[in-house]
């Protein structure tokens, strides 16, 4: 792994510029500076060069006044400078070079990923029917397929090609489209779009400051009176003030008296602060002294890692900003990491109260528009917090004092998606190298940061109980063991009382949809995706089929197409049928429901959770999205309809996230001034992680879950890779896991990566998913330098047998601390 070294931003005059381009390629490439350009061009600018037949943004690296030795192509120009001023800086370009040397990444995407979307500019190829092509679809002489790609292409008249290998995954390749344009029916060109977001301007008036000495209309009097008052004035806004001012604005801008300019303007944020306004509290003794440690560490000015285990409801958030408030004092920045967009409405009101607008947002939930603009906040320099999901990690902040990670365990952390980074890590990562002070919070933390408490990395503050002493809820666990249908009397009877004291109560069920499948009883037929090794969820308020992984989704029919039965049925359970439960049950309660379906529109979370807050909802439905830090005092009961869940999963975490995500729901209740009560149903009352969560008994599970882990070598006692093969075809796909497993145990055999052991290769969860056939092999390891040369050897050799077979290789590194 290489080292956060040093570096600098010079480079004036230079010839050849080191860049990485914005795509998946391992190596950095050298272009020669135009002569326009020398003197203008700096490292962390974006440039658009020549690449393979197109044109695509790189990032520029290094400037340098000949091209290394073993550099002997011919060398081309870089075709134009996109930035004015460098958008990188020598300490993320760093930082960026870590992430992609331990992760495995290319360089190039490292940085994408890091920006804003919209930056990144790039050619396509488009495709466009021939007359060959319209007089074969006239003539009705191609296949099924090949007639529904030139259907699609006729439609829109000229489709990029990307675009149609979307359109229909697993159905088309890249391959067969060129095969159609060998035949004469497609015509392919190369094509730039330039999508890139841009800044937002309006129009403002000000004031020239002239004296009056000339006669003027009254109404231009009035308007040249109001726009002295305030200097500068948003054009709508004296549009509002005055009725048809152009005619008068545009004379006193003859007269100079005016002037109209374009300013740049923020867009509106997707995600508002809607809710209550939180006063600032008085601190406990126990919130006092875990202050009081972190102040000695912002002080000191050094990397100074901070575990805090706090219980629910302990207060930690108040920690949080009273921390960052010193930070700001002295003149650093801060970024303060939430695991998902749901929470990020609540906490906004709480940042939003104490710290104005000295404060950015940054995630996926926001738009393009957006997020570029929030980007271009910090860049500038104009606020000093970023607040946001795991992406917030890459805010480009110079000067950095504090990282905070609330809900440091979190799995939505992790990236699953092409970077498959965790930003934790990278927290922690980004706190060393920029001598920050690092918060991780939770009240179930990881079992690799309580490792790491042992091993001396981090130190651990502790808030063991909740603000003003209020105890934590009751809970009661239920064996369905013994009871019939989707709810136990236990629970039915807990709601039932809860709601005739008015109170509030939340519904946990951590799956989606209606029906988790739709069963023919006659033939035993199932409805499965054509792009997935799943089945179907059936979700009743459209009456249709869906792929929770990939969109698919088809009106679900009313008779089996296998044998013609009329009486499928409906198995197991999703939010969408629980919720219906309830209302059947409580007619005249409002009932509300928040996963992914009902907060896919813009404000619809915000929406749930205002009218929680109102107390307009009575019962509340919902996956882990009510379960992620919320804090409603008059939410009293929470039931956990099935415990049973995330505990059955192929994963040796599975256990950690079960006992996490119990604790953290029964959380949700008794915040207020009246005690909490949560019933867990599960068919396995027995288990470690169920007993435990009862008991809230975080150090007890962990002292047995770090025996289980220490006995059988996994994290934090081991280190882990999973290589990963997608391709179109399963044979071809098959072939190069048995060809990766023999390049894998030839390099042992020659000595790479001493004590590493290879777990097969075998069919990944869900061997197919959107379209893609996926086998995969863990390599485990307790030396992570060996790890990351053997995991880097096996993928160059990969790299060159799988070339042109259609198959693709990446990693994923466990997301364990790595400092």
């Amino acid at each position: 792994m290489t080292n956060l070294g040093k570096g600098d931003n010079l480079g004036a005059m230079k010839k050849i510029v080191e860049v990485a381009v914005g795509l998946p390629v391992s190596k950095t490439f050298h272009y020669l500076i135009p002569e326009s350009m020398q003197g203008s061009l700096q490292t962390g600018m974006r440039v658009l060069v020549p690449f393979k037949g197109r044109k695509v943004t790189g990032f520029c690296l290094d400037l340098l006044d000949q091209p290394p030795k073993e550099i002997e192509e011919k060398l081309r120009e870089v075709e134009r400078l996109l930035d004015e001023a460098p958008l990188i800086d020598p300490q993320m370009l760093r930082f960026y070079r870590w992430i992609s040397d331990y992760y495995l990444y290319p360089l190039g995407e490292v940085i994408k990923t890091g920006l804003p979307p919209g930056l990144h500019l790039k050619s396509e190829l488009f495709l466009s029917l021939t007359d060959e092509g319209i007089n074969a679809l006239l003539q009705k002489c191609l296949g099924s397929v090949e007639e529904r790609i030139l259907r699609e292409i006729e439609r829109c008249g000229k489709v990029s090609l990307k675009r149609v290998l979307k359109i229909f995954p697993g159905e088309v390749s890249r391959s067969q489209l060129f095969s159609l344009r060998r035949k004469g029916l497609l015509q392919i060109d190369a094509g730039f779009e330039d999508k890139g977001v841009k800044p937002k301007f309006e129009r403002v008036v000000r004031s020239l400051g002239r004296v009056l000495i000339e006669k003027i209309s009254r109404k231009q009097s009035e308007i040249l009176k109001w726009v002295e008052e305030r200097g500068e004035v948003p054009y709508p806004e004296l549009c509002k003030r005055f009725k048809s001012p152009s005619q008068p604005i545009r004379s006193l801008q003859e007269k100079g008296f005016l002037s109209i300019a374009l300013r740049e303007v923020c867009r509106s944020l997707s995600v508002r602060s809607e809710l209550k306004p939180y006063p600032k509290p008085e601190l406990t003794s126990d919130q006092m002294n875990v202050l009081s440690e972190i102040l000695k560490g912002i002080d000191s000015k050094r990397y100074t890692p901070f575990l805090i285990y706090g219980v629910t409801g302990s207060g930690k958030t108040e920690v949080y900003l009273r921390a960052i408030e010193e930070v700001l004092r002295q003149g650093r920045e801060a970024i303060a990491l939430v695991p998902e967009i749901s929470l990020t409405p609540q906490l906004l009101s709480r940042f939003k109260d104490r710290f104005g607008e000295n404060l950015a947002m940054l995630h996926s939930g926001l738009g393009k528009g957006e997020r570029y603009d929030q980007w271009r906040r910090i860049w500038r320099g104009e606020v000093k917090i970023a607040l946001g999901a795991r992406s917030a990690i890459f805010a480009p902040f110079k000067n950095v004092g504090i990282i905070v990670v609330d809900e440091e365990h979190d799995p939505s952390y992790k990236q699953e998606e092409k970077l498959k980074y965790h930003a934790r890590d990278l927290a922690v990562v980004r706190a060393k190298e920029a001598e920050a002070t690092l918060l991780l919070g939770s009240a179930t933390p990881s079992l690799e940061s309580f490792h790491n408490i042992e091993k001396g990395k981090f130190r651990l503050l502790t808030l063991p109980e909740r603000i003003e002493k209020k105890p934590l809820p009751k809970v009661e666990v239920v064996d369905m063991k013994d009871e019939k249908g989707l709810l136990s009397e236990t629970l039915k009877t807990a709601l039932q009382k809860n709601i005739e004291e008015k109170r509030q109560s939340l519904l946990f069920l951590n799956r989606r949809g209606f029906a988790n499948f739709i069963l023919c009883p006659e033939c035993g037929f199932t409805f499965t995706c054509p792009n997935c090794s799943v089945t179907l969820t059936f979700h009743l308020k459209d009456r249709s089929l869906q792929c929770h992984y990939c969109d698919y989704r088809v009106k679900a029919p009313g008779d089996c197409p296998n044998c013609k039965g009329h009486r499928l049925r409906g198995m197991g359970i999703g939010t969408e049928r629980l919720e219906q439960e309830i209302k059947d049950l409580f007619p005249n309660k409002e009932v509300g429901r928040m996963d992914r379906d009902t907060t896919s529109r813009k404000h619809s979370h915000q929406q749930i959770l205002k009218n929680l807050e109102s107390g307009k909802i009575d019962i509340l439905v919902g996956t882990q999205m009510i379960v992620k830090g919320h804090d409603f005092p008059n939410v009293t009961f929470v039931g956990v309809v099935s415990a049973d869940t995330s505990l059955h999963f192929p994963d040796f975490r599975s256990s950690e996230r079960t006992f996490q995500l119990l604790t953290q729901v029964a959380g949700r209740a008794g915040r207020g001034e009246i005690a909490g009560e949560v019933v867990i149903q599960t068919f396995n009352p027995d288990h470690n992680s169920i007993r435990m969560a009862k008991d809230h008994d975080f150090k007890g599970f962990y002292r047995e879950e770090i025996g289980f882990r220490r006995a059988l070598e996994y994290p934090p006692f081991s280190r882990m890779i999973n290589f990963r093969l997608t391709g179109n075809s399963e044979k071809r796909t098959k072939t190069a896991a048995e060809e990766m497993a023999r390049v894998g145990q030839s390099l042992l055999k020659r000595g790479f990566g001493k004590g590493i052991e290879l777990l097969g290769p075998s069919d990944a969860p869900f061997m197919r998913l959107k379209g893609k056939f996926r086998m995969q092999m863990l390599a485990k390891g307790n030396n992570s330098r060996l790890l990351h040369q053997f995991a880097q050897e096996l993928m160059n050799q990969m790299e060159e047998r799988t070339k042109g077979k259609g198959v693709n290789l990446d990693v994923d590194v466990d997301p364990v601390f790595v400092l």
